[in-house]
C-alpha cells in the first residue's frame, strides 16, 4: 500500500486534498486497472478510508482515498475531516457541532486570500483532477473505469460529482449515504443515463434512514440510470457481505466496458 499527501505547504492545504492510494502488491504494469477513488464519511480522513479499496480485492483495483477539505476540530484538536456544508446530511443534529472550533477571524480571512470565493466543490473538483492526473503518470489507470465509492457525506460528494459529470465516470457506490440536498441530480439527464450506480444501505442506520435512501434509488431508477440497491442488517460499519457484493458489482460493471 502506498500512501502520499497530495501537498506539503500548510498553505495550500486548504485548497487541496490531501491523498491516499492502494497499489496491489503484485502490480502488473502492463494491465490498465480500475481506479477507485474513495471518499470518506464525515469525521473520517484519507488513511482510514483507504484501507477499504484493499479491504474489497487485493488484486483487482488501484484505489486512490482523498481527504475532505473541511478541518473538524474539537478542543482544539483535529478529529477528523468534512466535505462542506453543502454535503452535509440534513437530518444530522447540530447540537454536537456548537462543541467544534470555529475558525478564527484571522484563519477566516487567511482561508479567503488562499482560496477566493471558491466553495467546496470547486477545491475537491480541482484536487480530484490533479491527483487522478498524478496517478496515471506512475501507474495503469483505465481511463473508462473509474469508480467515485463513498461513505455517508463522502457518497453525497460521489452523487454531486458523478452526475455532474457522467462522463468522467463508470458508476458510483454509495453506501449510507444520500444525494445532497439542494442539488439537482439530474440536470444533465440524457448524460446521466449511462452511469451506474450500487447502493448498500445498513438497516439500522437512521441518518440517513431507510426511507430516504429509497427516494434517492427511486429517482435515480426512474431516470433510467442502471442502479442496484441492497440493504443489510447492519448500521454505520461496513460488513463482510458488503464488501463481498460492491466487488462483484465492480467486477461486473469492468466486464461491462
Amino acid at each position: 500500500m502506498q500512501r502520499e499527501r497530495s501537498v506539503d505547504d500548510p498553505i495550500l492545504a486548504a485548497s487541496v486534498c490531501a491523498e491516499a492510494r492502494f497499489v496491489p502488491r503484485e502490480y502488473e504494469p502492463n494491465y490498465a486497472y480500475p481506479l477507485l477513488i474513495m471518499l470518506h464519511p464525515r469525521g473520517g480522513d484519507e488513511e482510514r478510508t483507504i484501507g477499504l479499496a484493499a479491504s474489497l480485492s487485493p488484486r483487482n483495483y488501484i484505489g486512490l482515498s482523498l481527504r475532505g477539505p473541511e478541518e473538524l476540530q474539537r478542543r482544539g484538536r483535529t478529529i477528523g475531516f468534512g466535505w462542506g456544508p453543502e454535503f452535509a446530511d440534513p437530518d444530522r443534529p447540530r447540537a454536537n457541532e456548537a462543541e467544534l472550533d470555529s475558525p478564527s477571524s484571522a484563519e477566516r480571512v487567511r482561508r479567503f486570500m488562499t482560496d477566493g470565493v471558491r466553495d467546496s466543490i470547486d477545491r475537491i473538483e480541482d484536487s480530484l483532477t490533479e491527483s487522478v492526473r498524478k496517478i496515471r503518470r506512475t501507474l495503469n489507470v483505465h481511463t473508462e473505469r473509474v469508480f467515485l465509492v463513498g461513505r455517508g457525506e463522502g457518497a453525497a460528494v460521489a452523487y454531486r460529482l458523478a452526475l455532474s459529470h457522467p462522463e468522467r465516470y463508470a458508476g458510483v457506490v454509495a453506501i449510507n449515504g444520500w444525494i445532497p440536498a439542494g442539488f439537482a441530480p439530474l440536470v444533465r439527464f440524457d448524460a446521466c443515463r449511462s452511469l451506474r450506480v450500487f447502493i448498500s444501505h445498513g438497516d439500522w442506520n437512521v441518518r440517513p434512514g431507510l426511507n430516504r435512501v429509497l427516494r434517492d434509488a427511486q429517482i435515480l431508477h426512474s431516470a433510467g440510470l442502471d442502479t442496484t440497491f441492497r440493504s443489510y442488517p447492519a448500521g454505520g460499519r461496513v460488513t463482510p457481505k458488503m464488501r463481498t457484493d460492491i466487488n462483484e458489482w465492480l467486477i461486473g460493471q469492468c466486464v461491462k466496458v
